[in-house]
């Protein structure tokens, strides 16, 4: 009988302990085991869950979902503290970031020393061939023309913005890559749009599988292929592959080790000329991940930013006023450029307020723990994801008056001057894994921005609004909402 009731009682432990949340997490939803706290009907977005957990628990709480265990931080001290540290610049191991292709490569996906390669060469890339680089500026200034003559022809008319503003920003990163603009209605331009278009839908998709990994292993196949998609995925990402993989050979077979052009010739030399690197970094497939990564970050993100911004000032006629009176009293009707940005604070300040309203990565990137970590007094266990809430940063009322206002002259300092050093604000992420591409996405965004607000003014269609809120139903991303604006030619 004794050994019985031992029996009984250790079981009862252990349902216990797989049932209760580990000591020293911060306070939160923890829910049931394998399922975690999923709230499948109700009608509040994840945004709307988070601050309703903000305000029961404060600005660090803990989330369980599935057998994710997340900790969300509201705060921007305590997100620019936690992201600092190295313990927490690691990627989890979800399909969100790899795709199902192991090993992880590319930027986003991997950790350590293949990260770190590929991280410094990036950068390195965006540093010598873009920000400021008059082959670059070049090619952003065409672009730039191209959307304006498209906007032209539908001045007057109230219409969707075309998609001509992806076409530039996508263009934009095919020529520090590849070398390569294409047209708008190029075949291979909207093929590769569409392609990017499904592999920015279907990475929501996989949380199912990163949140459930345990549920493939006992549903019918036909059920786990039509829930998860896995094939779909895996489809998509050897499209992507083999797309970027003839644009590789095309450059091997036209190589001039002297003469560089681009990302991947410089990419093509390294691999012959350093035998130090990685057996992942010495293979072609790790440089298409590379560019998959820089189109992910760097396309819809931007092309995005731009909408919300055009939104804003359609609804703010006041900014669109003083923003016209800048750039017609600086430029005169010719495109900007980085020298520029000095006599052109209004523009920045208008550039900055627009980052903060769309917060484009609202629940900021996913890191994880690589080791137990003691952070904000809690007791943080190797394997927890980390996320910091961008939007909630960027709407709190420590940093921001009035944050729900589009207010561009709040980054303007007393002496009227932008002054882009303010609390409150990570657009752009913030310590280890900040964005590689800050300082592209600026660029782009001024040049594109002036010559588009040079030539029109924009307004909403007769009798409408603009409804500058972001689709509902991203959790990870702000997508614009697709609607008819009213561009109207400039005299």
């Amino acid at each position: 009988m004794w050994v019985e009731v031992v029996l009984l009682v250790l079981l009862f432990l252990l349902l216990k302990k797989v049932w209760s949340k580990p000591d020293g997490l911060p306070p939160g939803r923890w829910g049931l085991p394998f399922i975690g706290s999923i709230p499948f009907f109700s009608k509040l977005t994840l945004y709307e869950h988070l601050k309703e957990l903000q305000k029961k628990h404060g600005d660090i709480y803990t989330w369980r979902m599935g057998t994710a265990v997340i900790v969300f931080i509201h705060d921007y001290k305590l997100t620019k503290e936690t992201l600092n540290r190295p313990e927490v610049s690691d990627r989890p191991d979800w399909l969100f970031f790899t795709l199902g292709d192991k090993p992880p490569l590319g930027i986003a996906s991997t950790n350590g020393e293949l990260w770190h390669n590929n991280r410094r060469f990036s950068l390195r890339q965006l540093r010598d061939l873009g920000m400021g680089k008059s082959k670059l500026v070049a090619a952003v200034h065409k672009q730039a023309t191209i959307l304006v003559e498209e906007l032209k022809k539908q001045s007057g008319q109230p219409a969707h913005i075309p998609h001509a503003v992806n076409v530039a920003v996508i263009n934009i990163i095919w020529q520090m890559v590849a070398s390569i603009q294409f047209e708008v209605t190029d075949p291979k331009m909207i093929e590769f749009q569409d392609l990017m278009t499904n592999f920015n839908k279907v990475t929501d998709r996989t949380y199912f599988y990163d949140f459930f990994p345990w549920l493939p292993q006992i549903l019918p196949s036909a059920l786990s292929d039509r829930l998860f998609k896995l094939d779909y995925v895996k489809n998509l990402l050897d499209k992507l592959t083999v797309y970027f993989k003839k644009v590789i050979d095309e450059h091997r077979t036209t190589l001039d080790k002297d003469n560089p052009r681009d990302l991947i010739d410089n990419y093509l030399i390294d691999l012959e000329g350093d035998e130090t690197l990685t057996m992942e970094m010495q293979c072609e497939k790790n440089l298409a991940w590379i560019i998959l990564d820089l189109f992910f970050a760097g396309s819809q993100t931007i092309a995005d930013t731009l909408r919300f911004t055009l939104y804003y000032l359609a609804n703010n006629p006041r900014v669109q006023s003083k923003l016209h009176a800048e750039l017609d009293e600086v430029l005169g009707g010719a495109l900007a450029t980085l020298e520029d940005r000095a006599r052109l604070p209004y523009t920045e300040c208008v550039i900055n307020e627009a980052l903060r309203m769309s917060s484009v990565t609202p629940i900021g990137i996913h890191h994880m723990v690589n080791t137990d970590i003691q952070l904000a007094g809690y007791t943080i266990p190797k394997g927890t994801i980390i996320n910091n809430v961008t939007q909630s940063i960027h709407n709190d009322t420590r940093y921001w008056k009035d944050p729900h206002q589009f207010l561009p002259e709040r980054w303007l300092d007393d002496k009227g001057c932008f002054s882009s050093k303010k609390e409150g604000f990570v657009p752009f992420g913030v310590g280890k894994r900040q964005c590689v591409g800050e300082g592209l996405a600026r660029m782009e965004l001024l040049i594109f921005l002036a010559a588009v607000m040079t030539n029109f003014t924009i307004t909403p269609p007769p009798g409408k609004t603009i409804d500058s809120r972001p689709e509902p139903t991203s959790p990870t991303f702000h997508i614009s909402r697709v609607q008819d604006i009213l561009f109207t030619t400039r005299k």
